[in-house]
């Protein structure tokens, strides 16, 4: 006979429903029952945010009660601390739900992180009111922690559904990973948190095409070095394992990612072994210190022992020149490295072919971000435009990655004595501005940095005194920072104290970075001539100072 065991929570859990019920039907000002909001929401949809220390996992929504489960993430061993003052503000209604209180985490505290870098709480506040199917998540303070826009509705926009499950095999700093689209920048962008409990995770990923996406460690990106898995969204389940090290695996489902991981398959089993070979090679010469010049064992070793940042940044600015003069390096490692880059382009050139065999997503997705890159050499370059324009220009129309195709062939002419391109950026009111109306006829430096970028900062200010020089003599400089928040850019202008107009390009918004071909580094500099040409790329503060005492005039010289 079957059996019925009573559980003591699930009977507390209906009591509590029982009585509140009894309570909201009585009156006494409170909401009616047909009046709450009744939900169990896991991975709510957000909007605008300023904070991704803590996430909302889940939202329960009772007559009783509105539960937010909460993760919180640091490094190990550091700490985070969450105001002892939230409330919860309806979307629509405008009313304030006060915290009730809070289970598993001290508020107005220092709160250290175990050795998993997370932990999980739950927030209690009142019911909500039915029409209030968002709400803001807020922290007491005007620079209080905020996720706004916390979607309550379960319909998840996106024609295909592409389900993930997995496993972290890592025991230490693995409790969250990071989803997003595959190529964008998650310093500026945002991303999906997704859990990690017990080693397991799983995800609803619903989107209205196939794109490529990439999961990767949270605490790995945090430290510098990650692996991450890359997979399709298609209407498919994935398993994906994330190992102690090296790449994840990834178990295929759908068509799509099969044919994708087909040509990744066979490319690593003709290349890897040129790739271990190399690796051998570099560490040969590690063993024999012959990795570094003189000048390049100078110059860490200088690095090593900097006590400052400025310091720091001025050796780097170093380092890139010894690079770029080819004097980092021992003779041994630049023939090293001259192979290896000989390698990746034969590997590119093979993957161009099978890309042009038969058209695919993935095969589009390899050409859209190929295409991005402005490092290829000429030949290469040709070559992926010339299977893009014959093979897939018309293939999947209106799919975004043509868009972005299309963005690649306007500026890809982007080099000095060819015209600077006109485009929008966002304005202080949040108004669009041309470019063309702030830089015309004067010579002008257009700075792209961001606040979390140092070197992007010191050659920023290292223009400050060029500036000062010839900002009456028809020269200006305007700054666009790429950030998360716009708060972040101008704390940065106040800090370093730049004299010139600075925008923000929050989240990619008018996609600037892309366009001048630097993918997701955080700046370059532009200097534009008086008559729109581009008269220099990545310039020095010296270099500008130079060239500007030749355009406007001045001694020439230190």
């Amino acid at each position: 006979m079957e059996r019925f065991y009573y559980n003591c929570d699930t009977m507390g859990h209906y009591l509590n429903y029982l009585l509140s019920a009894i309570v909201l039907l009585c009156g006494g000002g409170l909401l009616r029952a047909q009046e709450v909001q009744v939900c169990d929401v896991k991975n709510p949809a957000v909007g605008d945010r300023n904070t991704t220390a803590v996430e909302i996992s889940r939202v329960e929504c009772t007559p009783v009660a509105t539960t937010l489960y909460m993760e919180a993430y640091n490094r190990k061993q550091y700490w985070i601390q969450l105001d002892s003052v939230l409330h919860l503000h309806g979307a629509v209604t405008g009313r304030d739900y006060p915290l009730q209180r809070c289970e598993g985490l001290a508020l107005g505290q220092h709160v250290y992180m175990p050795d998993s870098g997370n932990v999980s709480f739950r927030l209690v506040f009142p019911p909500l009111d039915g029409r209030d199917t968002s709400f803001d998540f807020m922290e007491g303070g005007k620079d209080g922690w905020f996720i706004k826009g916390v979607n309550l509705k379960e319909e998840r926009e996106g024609k295909l559904h592409c389900r993930l499950t997995g496993t972290v095999e890592k025991t230490t700093e693995a409790s969250r990973l990071v989803l997003h689209r595959y190529g964008l920048d998650a310093r500026v962008k945002p991303f999906i948190s997704i859990p990690v409990h017990n080693g397991k995770f799983e995800y609803d990923l619903y989107t209205d095409c196939i794109e490529a996406w990439q999961l990767y460690l949270w605490h790995d990106w945090m430290e510098g070095l990650f692996y991450w898995a890359k997979f399709l969204s298609e209407n498919a389940t994935l398993h994906i394992t994330i190992p102690e090290e090296g790449r994840p695996k990834v178990e295929i489902d759908g068509t799509e990612n099969r044919l994708m991981q087909d040509v990744d398959q066979r490319a690593e089993s003709i290349f890897s072994p040129k790739y271990e070979l190399y690796n051998a090679r570099v560490d040969t010469l590690e063993s024999e210190d012959d990795y570094f010049t003189p000048a390049g064992k100078d110059l860490y070793e200088r690095l090593r022992t900097a006590e400052t940042q400025e310091e720091a940044n001025k050796i780097y600015k170093q380092r890139d020149s010894l690079e770029k003069s080819r004097r980092l390096y021992s003779p041994r490692m630049v023939a090293l490295q001259d192979s290896l880059a000989a390698c990746r382009a034969e590997e590119k050139s093979w993957r161009i072919r099978e890309a042009a065999r038969k058209p695919s997503v993935s095969g589009l997705s390899f050409l859209r971000f190929e295409l991005d890159d402005s490092d290829h050499p000429d030949s290469l370059k040709q070559a992926l435009w010339a299977v893009y324009d014959s093979v897939y220009a018309d293939y999947l129309p209106g799919h975004p990655y043509h868009a972005v195709v299309d963005a690649s062939r306007q500026f890809r002419t982007l080099a000095e004595g060819q015209p600077y391109p006109d485009y929008e950026i966002t304005g202080d009111d949040d108004r669009p501005l041309r470019m063309s109306g702030l830089i015309r006829g004067k010579i002008a430096l257009v700075d792209l940095w961001a606040s979390w970028c140092g070197p992007c900062r010191a050659n920023s200010k290292s223009m400050i005194p060029v500036y000062e020089e010839f900002k009456d003599k028809g020269f200006t400089v305007v700054g666009i920072a790429r950030e998360k928040c716009r708060s972040d850019m101008e704390q940065a202008v106040r800090k370093d104290g730049y004299p010139w107009a600075c925008y923000a390009e929050v989240e990619d918004a008018n996609n600037v970075w892309a366009l001048h071909g630097i993918g997701n580094s955080g700046g370059g500099t532009f200097l534009v001539d008086s008559d729109g040409t581009l008269l220099a790329v990545g310039a020095s503060a010296d270099e500008v100072r130079e060239i500007l005492r030749k355009k406007l005039g001045g001694k020439s010289g230190h």
